[in-house]
C-alpha cells in the first residue's frame, strides 16, 4: 500500500515543486530541466505509442478472426498499419540522380529536367550553371528501375550522373517515397473526404443552434449570418452600393470587425479560463488532492 499510494504521490510532489523552482530560477541545476523534463517525455511517450500500437492490433485483430460486425474495417486497419510500418521501416524508395556534369549536349539536358521536374528551362538552366562536387535533380523517384532509365537517358548524351537514394529519416519527408505515397495518396485524400463529410454536421448542427429562441440566440444568428455572407464575394456585392458614410456596414467590413474584436476577446477569455483551469489542476496535482492518476476517483 505505502508503495501504491504514498510513493507516487511523493514522487509527483516533488518533480512538481523543481519543475516550478526551475521556471523561477535560470541557474544550474534548475537551468535546463526544462529540456531534460522534454525529452523524458517524448521517450515515454514512444513507449506509449508502441504501446498503442499493440492495443490497436490486439482489438481490431480480435474483431477480424471472430467475424464481429464491421470486420472488414478492423482488417483494413490492420493491413494499412502494417502497410505503413514496412514502408516506413524496410523499403523507402527515393531514388535520385545527382548531376556532375551535364556534358556537351546541354540544351537537351536542361529541357529534359525541365520536363520531370516541371520548372522552366531557363530556371534549370540557372540552377547547373555552377554545379561544384555534384547537384541532385529535384525529382524522387520510387524504384531503382524507375530512375535507371532516366540514368541510361542523360548518359547517353553525355552527362555525368550518379544514381543516390536518400537517407533514412529524410524518406518520410520528402516526395518520391512509398511512405509519402501513402501519406499524399491515401491518407491525405481519406482526411479531406472526412471532413467533406463533417461539413454536412457542421450545417445541420448551426441550423439547430441558429434557431431564434432568446436574446442569445438572437445574436449568434445574425453575427453567424454576417460572417459567413461577408466572407464571401455576394456579401461585398450586397452592400457595395453603400454610400461613404455607410461603409461601417459593409458586410466584408462588418464581419471583418466581429472577427477581430468580439470573436477574439472571446477566444482569449477561453484561453485564459483554460490556463487558470491547468494551474488548478497541475496544484490540485502536486498537493496530492487530486489522485486519478493512479485510478482513483
Amino acid at each position: 500500500m505505502f508503495l501504491k499510494r504514498q510513493v507516487p504521490l511523493a514522487i509527483v510532489f516533488i518533480v512538481g515543486v523543481i519543475m516550478l523552482l526551475s521556471w523561477f530560477i535560470p541557474h544550474e541545476p534548475f537551468a535546463n530541466l526544462e529540456i531534460h523534463a522534454t525529452q523524458w517525455f517524448d521517450i515515454i511517450a514512444s513507449f506509449a505509442m508502441i504501446l498503442g500500437a499493440l492495443n490497436l492490433l490486439k482489438l481490431q485483430g480480435r474483431k477480424v478472426i471472430r467475424r464481429q460486425k464491421g470486420w472488414f474495417y478492423s482488417l483494413a486497419a490492420v493491413l494499412g498499419f502494417f502497410l505503413t510500418l514496412t514502408f516506413g521501416f524496410f523499403f523507402k524508395g527515393g531514388y535520385y540522380l545527382e548531376v556532375k556534369d551535364v556534358g556537351p549536349n546541354a540544351p537537351y539536358f536542361n529541357q529534359r529536367v525541365s520536363e520531370i521536374t516541371h520548372t522552366e528551362v531557363d530556371a534549370v538552366e540557372r540552377a547547373f550553371t555552377k554545379i561544384g562536387e555534384g547537384k541532385p535533380i529535384n525529382r524522387n523517384f520510387y524504384t531503382h528501375g524507375g530512375v535507371l532509365k532516366l540514368y541510361n537517358e542523360l548518359s547517353s548524351k553525355g552527362a555525368v550522373v550518379e544514381i543516390k537514394q536518400l537517407p533514412w529519416g529524410s524518406h518520410l519527408q520528402e516526395r518520391g517515397t512509398f511512405y509519402s505515397w501513402i501519406f499524399y495518396s491515401i491518407f491525405t485524400p481519406l482526411t479531406s473526404t472526412m471532413f467533406a463529410l463533417l461539413a454536412f454536421f457542421v450545417a445541420s448542427a448551426s441550423y439547430r443552434a441558429f434557431k431564434i429562441r432568446n436574446l442569445e440566440a438572437t445574436i449568434l444568428l445574425a453575427a453567424g449570418i454576417i460572417i459567413m455572407i461577408g466572407r464571401v464575394p455576394l456579401g461585398a456585392y450586397l452592400t457595395g452600393w453603400l454610400p461613404s458614410w455607410l461603409q461601417w456596414l459593409h458586410l466584408p467590413r462588418l464581419q471583418e470587425w466581429i472577427y477581430q474584436y468580439p470573436n477574439a476577446a472571446g477566444a482569449r477569455a477561453i484561453m485564459i479560463g483554460i490556463g487558470l483551469g491547468i494551474v488548478g489542476t497541475s496544484l490540485r496535482v502536486i498537493l496530492g488532492i487530486e489522485k486519478s492518476f493512479m485510478g482513483e476517483k
